[in-house]
């Protein structure tokens, strides 16, 4: 099924930038980025069948926005990834009192493709874009439909956007027969997103936004041993995001703040700044520090329970766990007249001692993993 993707969470944070209605593109820009993300493997100790490796995920990510006419612009994404490692399978009680993991053997071998086309048509004061993505791994397709719209106020100083968004995946676990996994179900999602663009004065600019999302269907995982939850989900998140530019120091603040809740119990609160440092015309320094805290799921157990029946709700998921997490990174930009590089460095911790509200023991599956990335985009 589709892997939890830290990479694309934390690179769609980092980008999200306050929306303001775009004007047709004059020139064609091409971009091509690298990644490399690593997870740490688990302590031995922490495990009890299976293998300590985690996953390694290599990815390829290509963009092309160009013009089209005169009041319309095309956008092409193309995502590829290649993953292997080990995830866990479940979690139990240790001799020692303590959790222990058992974890799936280190060959799981898998790829994702994910192409988006969006269409976007540019007025005076306004911008309507169509977009369809489509996304295919060995035991997951996904398929979306978004529209969004973007409207210039106040003289250009407010922009209001919104937007609206449908998903219909499916789900064929491989070896479904072998394991008693199902060998196919099907989810959905729909969501609704608005945001208020507004500019303070010539240096500051606040955004607000709100997302709601509703999904049904199969929310649990095949891949564990006792993974049974609701087959409802509705969530929603208030962003806010303060951009700072300062004269003095030619160099801008990006504050950004997250508070996400959903009615499977929980809630979060993300915080993320970056000091966006230019030196000269051409090169930029960004450090950034994001910070993540969540309280535990309604049904979630911190180890799997075999005797309770299986239309019991119950997760044993680390994802669904009570914890904190710290990513500290520095991205380098070097900009020339027609193209720049980018080199990004992340590393990413986590533990329940860092949560606002942890679970009464730490997941031995929390993450800690670096993740390292090179852009290069080109205008034409």
């Amino acid at each position: 099924m589709a892997k939890p993707n830290p990479f694309l969470a934390l690179s769609s944070a980092a980008m999200a930038l306050p929306a303001f209605a775009a004007p047709q593109p004059v020139e064609t820009i091409v971009a091509i980025k690298a990644t490399t993300y690593q997870e740490e493997d688990v302590p031995q100790r922490d495990v009890l069948a299976g293998s300590d490796e985690r996953y390694k995920i290599d990815i390829g990510q290509f963009r092309l926005l160009t013009p089209v006419g005169e009041k319309w612009s095309l956008g092409v994404d193309v995502a590829y990834e290649t993953m292997s490692g080990a995830s866990p399978w479940g979690t139990i009680m240790g001799a020692d009192g303590e959790a222990s993991l058992i974890m799936s053997g280190a060959t799981i071998r898998d790829k994702r493709t994910e192409v988006s086309l969006t269409a976007t048509h540019h007025g005076e004061s306004r911008s309507i874009s169509v977009g369809l993505t489509r996304s295919d791994e060995d035991d997951y397709e996904a398929r979306a439909v978004a529209i969004s719209g973007e409207w210039e106020m106040n003289n250009k100083l407010s922009t209001l956007s919104l937007g609206v968004s449908y998903s219909n995946d499916d789900i064929e676990p491989t070896d479904a027969l072998s394991f008693g996994r199902v060998q196919r179900e099907e989810k959905k999602s729909r969501s609704l997103s608005a945001g208020w663009a507004q500019v303070l004065n010539k240096n500051s600019v606040l955004h607000v936004g709100l997302d709601v999302t509703d999904h049904d269907g199969y929310l649990s995982d095949p891949y564990k041993l006792r993974d049974v939850r609701p087959d409802e989900k509705l969530e929603w998140a208030l962003s806010l995001k303060y951009r700072r530019y300062f004269d003095n120091q030619n160099a801008a603040l990006h504050l950004d703040y997250r508070y996400y809740d959903d009615d499977w119990g929980i809630n979060s609160h993300t915080f993320h700044t970056g000091w966006h440092q230019n030196f000269g015309d051409n090169v930029r320094v960004v450090p950034n520090v994001r910070y993540y805290s969540q309280n535990e799921a309604d049904f979630y157990r911190g180890t799997d329970d075999f005797g309770l029946a299986t239309s019991v709700n119950q997760s044993s998921d680390f994802r669904l766990s009570g914890y904190g997490a710290y990513t500290m990174g520095v991205k380098l930009i070097y900009s020339a007249l027609q193209w720049d590089v980018s080199l990004s460095l992340d590393r990413y911790i986590s533990d329940k001692s860092y949560g606002h509200d942890a679970s009464d023991q730490s997941h031995p599956a929390l993450l800690s993993f670096n993740m390292t990335s090179v852009g290069l985009n080109f205008r034409f």
